[in-house]
């Protein structure tokens, strides 16, 4: 019996290790490009100031990070957010530098790229900015969805 105690424990042992899905260049390719997308389309709907439309892949349960505050609900992003989209009167120029992608597994994964934007607020004032934007996204049963993320803007040099 004590033979075969060591050759089950070990059995059960591995049984028991989580299991690793290893994926093709062109799962990784296409989960990629889906992420890409899905930025893509939520920087077009900030840009066209269509507020509720970009928020859509955000997740209830969304966890961010800005300026130094930290939020752990979509709610709390949406107030964050709706008071600067809605400062806007247009959005004159905007679009992703510098992106990267990195495939997780085959539900999860991290976009992250630079930016630059420009409009022009509801006094007629003229803006600009750049940052960077973080966001991992996760495949659930409603879609890809933003779980986390990180914005940071460059700061205005000082003279």
């Amino acid at each position: 019996m004590r033979r075969m105690i060591l050759p089950l424990t070990l059995f059960a042992f591995a049984a028991c290790q989580p299991t690793t899905m290893e994926l093709t260049e062109e799962q990784e390719a296409a989960i990629a490009d889906t992420v890409r997308q899905l930025a893509d389309a939520f920087f077009e709907d900030l840009k066209a100031l269509e507020f509720d439309r970009a928020m859509v892949p955000f997740s209830d349960q969304f966890v961010w990070a800005e300026s130094g505050q930290v939020g752990a609900d979509r709610d709390s992003l949406v107030a964050a957010w709706r008071g600067f989209i809605g400062s806007l009167s247009e959005v004159t120029a905007g679009e992703w530098i510098d992106v990267f992608i990195d495939v997780l597994g085959p539900d999860a994964a991290v976009f992250t790229a630079s930016f630059d934007w420009a409009g022009v607020d509801t006094t007629g004032a003229e803006f600009e900015t750049s940052g960077a934007w973080t966001t991992v996204w996760q495949r659930t049963a409603d879609g890809w969805k933003v779980v986390q993320g990180h914005e940071s803007y460059v700061m205005p040099e000082v003279p």
